[in-house]
This record gives C-alpha cells, sequence and structure tokens, in this order.
C-alpha cells in the first residue's frame, strides 16, 4: 500500500508568527463556508487545511471561540470597509449607498457573507458586546437612519437589515426569478422604511 503523500506547509521565518495566525484565520474561514455551523468547525481540521500540527494552533489561539471571534474580526472588518464608499451628504441617499454596499458584497462574496450571517451558532457560545465586531455595522446602519429623520432609529436599521438579508439569500437561492434591478429594489425598500419611521 502507497502512503498517502501531505503537502508540508513552508515554515515561517523568524518574526512571521502574525502571518500563521493570518492563515489560521483563513482556514477556519473557509471551512465555515462550508460547514453546517460553527459547531463543526474543530481546532484539528483548520490545522489541517492550514497545513501545521494541532498543537501549533494553540500558539495563537487558546480556543476555537478565540479563533472563531478572529475570523468574525476579520470578515467584518472587510464589511465595514465596503460600506465606507457610502459618502454623500444626503442622508437618505446616503442609507441607500450604505444599503446598496451592503447587499453587493453578500452577493460578490457569498461565502464570506455566509460565514457572517449564515453559520448557526454554538449553543452557549453567547457573545458579550465587546466581542461582537459586527455591531459597529449595526450602529452604523441606525445612525444612518437617525440622520434620515427616523423616529426609532434601531427599529428601522433591523427591518432595513432583515430585508436586506432576505435579498441577498433569496437571489442567490432563487436565481431563476426575475429579479428587477438591485438598485430599484433598494431604493424602494429604503422609501418605504423612512416613510414608515417618520409618522
Amino acid at each position: 500500500m502507497t502512503a498517502k503523500k501531505t503537502t508540508a506547509r513552508d515554515r515561517n521565518r523568524r518574526g512571521e508568527g502574525g502571518r500563521l495566525r493570518e492563515e489560521l484565520v483563513a482556514a477556519a474561514s473557509r471551512l465555515l463556508e462550508t460547514l453546517d455551523g460553527q459547531e463543526s468547525l474543530s481546532l484539528r481540521a483548520v490545522a489541517r487545511a492550514a497545513g501545521i500540527a494541532p498543537q501549533s494552533v494553540y500558539l495563537h489561539f487558546a480556543d476555537r471561540q478565540e479563533l472563531l471571534t478572529a475570523v468574525y474580526e476579520v470578515r467584518f472588518a472587510e464589511l465595514r470597509a465596503a460600506l465606507s464608499v457610502a459618502s454623500s451628504s444626503d442622508g437618505p441617499t446616503r442609507l441607500t449607498e450604505i444599503c446598496r454596499a451592503y447587499c453587493e458584497y453578500g452577493l460578490q462574496n457569498p461565502g464570506h457573507y455566509r460565514v457572517l450571517f449564515g453559520t448557526a451558532g454554538t449553543p452557549g457560545w453567547e457573545p458579550t458586546d465587546a466581542q461582537m465586531p459586527g455591531l459597529p455595522l449595526f450602529r452604523l446602519l441606525a445612525d444612518a437612519a437617525q440622520t434620515c429623520g427616523s423616529i426609532d432609529p434601531t427599529a428601522t436599521a433591523t427591518c432595513l437589515w432583515a430585508a436586506m438579508h432576505g435579498l441577498i439569500t433569496l437571489r442567490q437561492d432563487r436565481p431563476s426569478f426575475p429579479w428587477l434591478d438591485l438598485d430599484t429594489l433598494l431604493v424602494t425598500l429604503v422609501s418605504a422604511h423612512l416613510a414608515a419611521a417618520q409618522k
């Protein structure tokens, strides 16, 4: 019987420990894109995907929760950077720009989006506010809604977020549906929610 060959990972040079940490985060993110939930992710599987010994993971992450938090921090930072393109001084236009950037990120990066919003959480793992790297994005949406005169910006932001998530997942899951242009749908969505929030 021929032994199965494995591809050895090139060792980092001295001072490049940060590179391994980034590779572990990337490997965990790739696995989460295809697994059923966080509970399906193991540090051993991440080590195997990164091409290192399992014990090497512990040089950078104390446990799976710490690794997961790092994955979310990286992906939410990417999403936040995508939303930063919104620059209009007009409130409703800026809110629409934020929504467009959010949907475009989800549609163009389905794997990353699934990691952020489509991966079932592990029972018993309830992050504190300090461990919720996505919260600043929600506040960005709520602040934009507030500048538009929403009497309850948190409710407006929550409804917009839920609606955008629906647009992203439905467009991916039902591509044969005769979808209208994304901009048309977003203008309708934002206008309707702002009108309701100003009554």
